[in-house]
């Protein structure tokens, strides 16, 4: 099976909240990706230019429904294996810096130099992370499929299973714990593996493998580090065709399996799993602010040249700020914590907290909206002069804004 390369930023982090954080808005709440190509994102025909949207790229959505300021960081690594990570984690731990081959040989990933060369980086993520995520298993069973194809017996696949899923249990319990030495306070989940072909001596690993990591955890909580599985194993069952790319001989998860990872990392951190509602066709986009989706009576947003307007009323009242408008200046004046801005219909400046400022976007106009006519600001000068985070995942044509 061939691996192609992906575009994965690994090691940086999304959202633009470091510079918030610094100038002394809230910090942000981090997510770090850990383990193989299924943490990566890699589907079927990737290429290098394409934009990974797997499980953590949900997970990373989810927070933002939830109302976090929320960044993060993806450190996954095609063709990774338990004992690569453990190597790694060890690695990250001590301060070396390691190259591939020191922790794995014959790693396929293009990016194995980069990635594997962030161990200062990456045990720097470990330690300021709110939660981790992570996938790892799946290689370590790889050559079940070799067997298979080879046409060994049942009995031989399972002793193959079960001495692998030992050596597994054991350098996972070694990663786990050296994450938590890391950091005793992030919130670590973990996935089991799905099978992607519905034969029972698949399944019958698959099972093994969910026991050795409940196994796991309960020896872990015992000395207080809290690691939790998520079900994945289970979502795809009978849905083998339907959420992987097994029908062209991959493996890995399509979108939709991806999108039912994501719900399940998703239930498992928060209890839920968010979406908004169904969009009218001449409404452009959602707006979801500290977790809360705009009200449908709501005015929609306008796109103009590219950039998101909102309707100004919306928006305060979502945030809680207070809002002025002078008649005679056709000025709209927003207060919010220790910010004021004052937005002008049609001038290309902004006065923010007592500066004239050029706009990057157009400038305020007003909209007659049914009966009414409205204030439409540039949602991104709005939320930058007022110290909130605004994410526009275009996977959802959703804004998110965050205090």
């Amino acid at each position: 099976m061939a691996i192609m390369a992906l575009i994965i930023l690994a090691g940086t982090a999304y959202g633009g909240s470091r510079a918030a954080a610094a100038s002394g808005e809230p910090d942000p709440y981090q997510i770090v990706a850990l383990g193989d190509s299924l943490t990566a994102g890699y589907e079927h025909g990737y290429t290098e230019k394409s934009v990974p949207y797997g499980y953590v790229e949900h997970v990373y959505e989810q927070a933002l429904f939830h109302g976090l300021r929320a960044e993060y960081v993806n450190y996954g690594i095609l063709g990774l294996k338990s004992e690569g990570l453990k190597l790694l984690l060890q690695a990250a731990s001590d301060g070396r810096a390691v190259k591939p081959d020191d922790i794995q040989k014959e790693l396929q990933d293009p990016r194995k130099d980069n990635l594997v060369g962030q161990t200062a980086q990456m045990a720097k993520s470990i330690r300021s992370a709110d939660l981790i995520v992570l996938t790892i298993g799946g290689n370590d069973l790889t050559p079940v499929m070799n067997m298979l194809l080879a046409g060994a017996s049942n009995e031989e696949i399972t002793t193959y299973i079960q001495t692998i899923l030992d050596q597994y249990e054991k350098d996972l319990e070694s990663s786990i714990r050296t994450i938590a030495g890391l950091n005793s306070k992030a919130h670590i989940v973990i996935a089991d593996q799905y099978s992607p072909i519905p034969l029972p001596v698949l399944q019958d690993g698959v099972t093994k493998l969910r026991v050795k990591l409940d196994q796991v955890s309960a020896r872990l909580a015992k000395d207080g580090i809290k690691l939790q599985v998520t079900d994945v194993s289970s979502l795809f069952v009978g849905h083998e065709l339907e959420y992987t790319s097994i029908a062209e001989k991959d493996i890995h998860p399509n979108h939709l399996g991806y999108a039912a990872m994501g719900r399940a990392f998703a239930t498992t951190v928060w209890g839920d799993y968010r979406t908004v509602r169904p969009r009218q066709a001449n409404v452009q986009m959602s707006v979801v602010v500290n977790g809360k989706e705009l009200p449908a009576g709501s005015a929609p947003p306008v796109l103009r040249s590219n950039r998101s307007f909102v309707a100004m009323r919306d928006i305060t009242d979502a945030i809680g700020a207070k809002l002025s408008w002078n008649n005679a200046s056709q000025s709209a004046t927003v207060t919010h914590g220790s910010h004021k801005v004052i937005f002008a219909i049609g001038s290309a400046y902004v006065t923010i907290d007592g500066k004239k400022v050029k706009l990057t976007t157009p400038p305020a106009f007003l909209l007659k909206t049914g009966k009414e006519t409205k204030t439409y600001l540039p949602l991104a000068a709005l939320s930058e002069a007022l110290g909130l985070q605004v994410n526009y995942r275009s996977t959802l044509q959703t804004a998110f804004i965050n205090e």
